[in-house]
């Protein structure tokens, strides 16, 4: 029989070497989990149900396959290149035509409003990044002016973009990369890595590929000549996105954004709940 000494040496040696093998599998698996799963981490696309209207749709193609998006014309007629062109961006987990309401609500007649699916979302093919919703809402706006019958120069000469949640780093995008002068931001993040430090921590959150940085882009918009006005809406009760992203956003930009909180108005109900201020914000 072996000396108890040697049997509480080997049994030690056995609890170490496995604990060890435990933390080195976790060190390695829960990063590399994170690394390839990101994507449905991030992107929770909802599809079109049989029974909801696809009015006005615009048919191209990108690098993800089909794509889709909807133009609603001003009221004065849709031949017509609008007076203002609104860009509109739905948050996550929502389609363009969840716009169809607050554009049919819009009291100006005069403006027309684009609602751009980002790929896998909607009708579109293919997979939501910055990259693909960056190249798809450009092909948007481009079929958008083909069907108008003008140029991309025109139709840019008054534009506006609106995004939510998530489509406001997708609304940013697109903005530091095209003449926008106004820009309505809801409930945006300071940068899609800050919200992962808020779900994962420090330091997983460097394995994000997706980063959305609403920050550098609003400093892009700040460096420009004649910069855009930019109107921030953020619920103070904001359960998804802390207000405190919003009104850190507006702080670092002073002279370019304003800020508006919306008392007792959590992530979801900001659109409907301040819809009055946010369409005297688009009409100014």
């Amino acid at each position: 029989m072996q000396p108890l000494k040697t049997i509480l040496k080997r049994t030690t040696r056995l609890i170490i070497t496995s604990s060890l093998g435990v933390i080195l599998a976790t060190l390695i698996g829960v990063p590399a989990v994170l690394f390839v799963k990101q994507h449905s981490m991030i992107y929770h696309p909802r599809h079109y149900g049989a029974g909801e209207v696809q009015e006005s749709a615009l048919a191209f193609s990108t690098s993800e396959g089909r794509q889709f998006a909807y133009y609603i014309p001003p009221d004065t007629g849709g031949e017509k290149v609008p007076e203002r062109l609104w860009v509109m961006f739905p948050g996550n987990a929502s389609v363009a035509l969840d716009w169809l309401d607050f554009v049919k609500r819009y009291p100006g007649r005069h403006d027309g409003f684009l609602l751009v699916d980002y790929p896998g979302y909607g009708s579109c093919e293919g997979s939501a990044s910055p990259q693909s919703i960056e190249e798809s809402t450009e092909a948007a706006f481009d079929q958008l002016a083909q069907q108008l019958k003008t140029t991309r120069v025109a139709l840019a000469a008054k534009l506006g973009v609106v995004g939510h949640s998530l489509g406001c780093g997708a609304a940013l995008n697109f903005a530091v990369k095209n003449p926008v002068d106004r820009v309505v931001l809801i409930a945006p993040f300071t940068t899609l890595r800050d919200m992962a430090q808020r779900t994962v921590g420090w330091p997983l959150c460097w394995l994000l590929r997706h980063n959305f940085d609403n920050g550098a882009r609003l400093a892009e918009l700040a460096a420009r000549e004649h910069p855009p006005r930019v109107d921030l809406f953020h619920g103070s009760e904001d359960e998804v996105i802390p207000v405190r992203m919003g009104s850190g956003l507006a702080a670092r930009f002073p002279r370019m954004i304003t800020f508006h909180e919306i008392p007792e108005t959590n992530h979801n109900m900001i659109v409907i709940q301040a819809r009055d201020q946010i369409f005297a914000a688009m009409q100014k």
